[in-house]
């Protein structure tokens, strides 16, 4: 039995051709390659962007902590200048004194029969200290106004002491007298203060001149 074979060249399926798979692949890979390279381009704009921002940030941030610490150096300059001048002040109200109340005290404590005719004053290491040459009508009556001193009333005046007593050719005895007298009494600031709180009505007969008795006037 002889083999036959039955051969046909009649393809049953279509024939495609290869390029016409390879150009929708080509197409997309361009594509792909575009986008990657877009991406890329607009990542390293991005990048730079940023970049170019912070250096903006950081300059205006040097700006203004310049501007802010010339700001801050001129409000301390002066406030520095105000706390010392208001210092200045403060020192020079505590220093201040004011001599009215102690002659106040003064004449209030001295009896009439003791005369003041001579005042002087001097500031040192120990307070104010006063020196008066006064007369009076006897030894008594100088006795009293130590009593005066020593009284209540006379507290502010501290380390009293009379010297120098003699008679004169119309029979007064002739005194020095010297003494300190407390902060409190000649302090500005505190009498200020008192003022203020009491608010004394001021009469003619306030004087920084000292007050003087004669010696003609009886008790």
């Amino acid at each position: 039995m002889e083999n036959s074979f039955q051969t046909s060249f009649i393809p049953k399926k279509p024939i495609t051709s290869g390029s016409s798979e390879k150009e929708p692949r080509s197409f997309l890979s361009i594509i792909a390659i575009f986008v990657l390279i877009v991406s890329i381009l607009l990542s390293g704009g991005l990048f730079l962007y940023k970049s170019f921002l912070t250096k903006q940030q950081v300059e205006f941030s040097s700006s203004l902590a310049i501007a802010r610490d010339g700001f801050e150096k001129d409000t301390i300059d002066e406030l520095e200048l105000f706390d010392k001048r208001t210092e200045a002040a403060k020192q020079i109200l505590t220093n201040h004194i004011v001599l009215s109340p102690m002659f106040a005290l003064l004449g209030k404590i001295t009896i009439p029969s003791i005369q003041y005719i001579n005042f002087q004053q001097q500031t040192n290491d120990k307070g104010f200290i006063v020196n008066i040459e006064g007369l009076a009508r006897d030894y008594r009556s100088i006795a009293l106004q130590a009593d005066m001193f020593n009284s209540v009333e006379g507290s502010s005046f501290k380390n009293v002491l009379f010297s120098n007593l003699s008679k004169d050719k119309n029979n007064n005895i002739s005194f020095s007298l010297k003494f300190e007298v407390q902060p409190d009494l000649l302090s500005y600031e505190k009498n200020n203060l008192l003022e203020q709180i009491q608010s004394p009505v001021i009469s003619d007969a306030t004087s920084l001149t000292l007050p003087v008795n004669t010696g003609n006037n009886t008790q």
